[in-house]
């Protein structure tokens, strides 16, 4: 944070037009840059310190932010200043930007800068995300207009989100009133956060072109509360409400004052993360890059050495950037009995080199470098005690768009959302990531929709829509990295990963006419490719390296690790629609190829005698209607039946736990085929942060219940018979829900209403048995006596896994 004040003004004296010149004489004197913005280069990513809202509205171009975006219905681009913030205390602040016109002169419109997202109730990077729609602690705006005007705008209406209103403020034209800009000319834009009393403040809004300093406008705004001004800061560049308008640029972004304060640890790339994992003596690693300029270099390299004591790195690999941004690397010798310190190295300046000895140089020498480390454990093998396994699927940023719409949800009993507070942003998951981080699993599991097309943002409507799937990607690496950096981690894709709302794959063909009902992807072979390159590269081989449809890959396959046979099965890419019956019926869930691969898994003599087997989704249709009646859910891997029946008979074979995730509504059901319990037992993990709700509540008592709600013997809607052993539907019944809501669909903001979290499953090689847990996100499980949802924990011993009446 930087001390001291750039002009010290009496606490109970208002500033004056003396004064006020004054300052600016000092700004220009004292005022620190945000960060460099390199020059020669063009490419979506700004930079560490920035974070561009959304990823293909902003680009950096030769030393310049610049809005690439003027179309309608595109208000307020941001940029998020990710190292800086406005912090509590009554002190001056200061900032100051340079600005002009990028494009479409002859349009209306304005930029500037939006103060105190957040209200300091937010993690940075929540507040970063702050964009278009208004609501509440959206902060306010200080604004440099087409039309030569300085004002100040709220950006918290939650009624009017697009309405932007001037807020009060005593305005100064030296030149006798507003004039239109040039689109050439290039301003001074400055803003001065001045201290009165009682935690009140005076803000002043300047505009001078540069670099003659001929002064343009100036707007002052008195008496506005701490409150307004603390909380995360962006760049902005708008159009007029609902109209296309002009586009904006920026550079020389300074601040100043101990309002503001500097965190220089608070960025974010060039390398976003990595995803690893260890299958015996194959590591496979991959890192992930922020969209680099096609100028700078595609050289990435992995470097690691012994985690015990101080050992020289060792230089691995040097790999070149592949789709996606994303550097894949694989060590086929990899000694997995101890444990390695690694770092992702990348130097923008850096060509591929093929001798190791200049390299190596190269980048010891070079200061621009960017370095990621992380830890790659040492593989527990089958003489550990314990396997602890982390399980999550689901993880929406908000709970509301932060483009615009109401002020709440349709919910019984739910609270109003404030658009830019923690109840309606769960992105980063701090709770989550911190309570799942105290259990230190072993290895993790992220069962699908790591990702939602349509959140924060509205999906794009496109073949290969790659930086706005990127945009939402990297928020989820960001939020993670804590967890994956130092864990091995298997990744599966699903349907909203692939910006649908259902998938049913049939072996990779398009979508007819883009009806996803009929069955195939919506979107471009290239767009699914992308995805599972990014998701999915650096889980271990595929066990099949044959293409389906259209050329698209598959990552089905089996590994072992800490002593246990882990299967990875893709029960979306081959299942057929329910409104294609042309298929034959064995290639109408996971198809032949899958189904002798999980066969042959299933039947290896060699096999570990704990085994379980990760997959997309459910094996029966375990949700009701609001009257209690079973209900069909075709998305589901309960139908077709007789294929369904097939996949839990090779589990059974298998002796296998299958854990899964996509319904949102966390259970734990012992199948059946004969009986309600002759099958393996599979748990869902609850949804991570999410909106559509699923409930289980039988209209009657089921028979052999374990003693809480809701559980006993069920037969679904397709006529799959299941034991269901725990449940976790929302704390309010789905009857109530729908009596109450005003909307048609099954969405809940509230978190107080919901049950999400995710799943830990302890593998015991002392006691031979999975312990399955199933943990809330806000629960601290190293407090006395912490409570898991009801029902959990359940304790299953290897020799039961196959089915109680087997």
């Amino acid at each position: 944070m930087m001390g001291g004040s750039l002009l010290e003004i009496p606490a109970r004296t208002k500033p004056t037009t003396h004064s006020l010149q004054s300052l600016e004489t000092l700004r220009e004197q004292r005022l620190e840059p945000v960060a460099p913005l390199q020059r020669g280069v063009t490419r979506p990513w700004i930079g560490p310190a920035f974070w561009g809202n959304r990823l293909q509205d902003w680009r950096l171009h030769d030393g310049r932010i610049e809005c690439v975006c003027d179309d309608s219905n595109r208000e307020l681009r941001t940029v998020g200043i990710l190292t800086r913030h406005l912090v509590a205390g009554t002190v001056p602040g200061h900032i100051s930007v340079r600005t002009g016109i990028a494009g479409n002169a002859n349009r209306d419109g304005f930029c500037g800068l939006l103060l105190g997202v957040g209200n300091q109730s937010l993690d940075y990077r929540a507040a970063a995300l702050a964009q278009r729609g208004s609501g509440t602690d959206g902060g306010f705006l200080c604004t440099f207009e087409r039309d030569g005007g300085v004002r100040f705008r709220e950006h918290t209406d939650e009624r009017r989100p697009l309405r932007f209103a001037e807020l009060p403020s005593r305005k100064t034209y030296p030149q006798g009133g507003p004039r239109r800009q040039d689109a050439d000319q290039r301003y001074q834009l400055n803003v001065d956060i001045l201290p009165e009393r009682d935690d009140r403040f005076t803000v002043h809004v300047s505009v001078r072109e540069h670099p003659s300093g001929v002064r343009i406008a100036s707007a002052t705004r008195r008496n506005v509360p701490g409150s307004n001004l603390s909380g995360g800061i962006s760049l902005v560049s708008s159009p007029p409400t609902n109209q296309p308008g002009a586009r904006w640029w920026f550079d020389t972004i300074r601040t100043g004052g101990a309002k503001i304060a500097e965190y220089p640890e608070r960025t974010f790339g060039p390398i976003a993360g990595t995803l690893y994992s260890v299958n015996e003596t194959e590591l496979r690693l991959t890192a992930q890059l922020m969209p680099v300029g096609e100028t700078e270099s595609r050289a990435v390299q992995f470097q690691y050495r012994p985690a015990d004591g101080n050992h020289p790195w060792r230089i691995g690999d040097t790999t070149a950037l592949k789709q996606g941004y994303t550097a894949p690397f694989r060590l086929d010798e990899w000694d997995s009995t101890r444990s390695w310190e690694y770092r992702i190295v990348y130097d923008p300046h850096l060509e591929m080199r093929t001798d190791r000895q200049v390299r190596e140089q190269s980048y010891q020498q070079s200061e621009s470098r960017a370095i990621y480390r992380g830890r790659i454990a040492a593989d527990p093998g089958e003489n550990t005690s314990e396997l602890t396994i982390g399980l999550f699927s689901c993880v929406a940023p908000t709970a509301r768009w932060l483009e615009a719409g109401s002020s709440k949800l349709d919910l019984p009993r739910g609270r109003k959302l404030g658009r830019y507070t923690h109840e309606n942003i769960y992105f980063p998951y701090t709770d989550l990531i911190e309570n799942s981080l105290a259990h230190d699993p072993d290895i993790l599991a992220f069962v699908g929709d790591q990702i939602y097309q349509s959140n924060p943002t509205k999906k794009v409507d496109s073949e290969v829509p790659m930086l706005d799937y990127l945009y939402k990607w990297y928020l989820w690496l960001w939020a993670f990295n804590d967890l994956t950096r130092d864990r091995p981690a298997i990744v599966l894709t699903d349907d909203h990963d692939v910006y649908q709302s259902n998938l049913w794959g049939e072996r990779g063909r398009a979508a007819p006419s883009n009806r996803i009902r009929l069955g195939g992807y919506a979107r471009a072979a290239g767009f699914i490719e992308l995805v599972q390159q990014t998701q999915c590269s650096h889980n271990p081989d595929p066990y099949d390296i044959a293409l389906v449809r259209r050329d698209i890959s598959t990552y089905y396959t089996a590994f072992r690790y800490g002593g246990v046979d882990f299967a990875v099965i893709e029960d979306r890419k081959f299942k057929t629609s329910p409104h294609d019956r042309q298929l034959p019926n064995d290639e109408r869930l996971l198809g032949r190829r899958q189904t002798r691969f999980l066969r042959r898994w299933a039947n290896d003599e060699n096999a570990s005698a704990a085994r379980i087997c990760f997959m997309q989704t459910t094996l029966a249709s375990l949700h009701t209607t609001p009257s209690g009646r079973p209900e069909q859910d075709y998305d589901t891997s309960a139908y077709p039946k007789q294929e369904r029946d097939a996949v839990v008979g090779l589990l059974q074979d298998a002796g296998a736990l299958s854990l899964c995730g996509d319904q949102h509504l966390a259970t734990l059901a012992r199948h059946g085929i004969e009986t309600n319990t002759d099958g393996i037992v599979q748990f869902a993990a609850p949804a991570c942060a999410t909106l559509y709700q699923r409930w289980f509540e039988p209209n009657t008592d089921l028979p052999n219940g374990t003693g809480t709600p809701h559980t006993g013997d069920f037969t679904d809607a397709f006529g799959n018979r299941i034991r269901m052993l725990a449940v976790a539907n929302p704390k309010l019944s789905f009857e109530e829900f729908t009596r109450r809501k005003t909307g048609t669909s099954n969405h809940i903001g509230d978190r107080r209403l919901k049950r999400e979290g995710y799943g830990i499953v302890r593998v015991n090689h002392e006691t031979d048995e999975f312990v399955i847990e199933c943990w809330p996100y806000d629960e601290t499980p190293t407090t006395h006596n912490p409570r898991q949802f009801p029902g959990w924990p359940y304790r299953l011993r290897f020799d039961s896994v196959r089915g109680e009446d087997s």
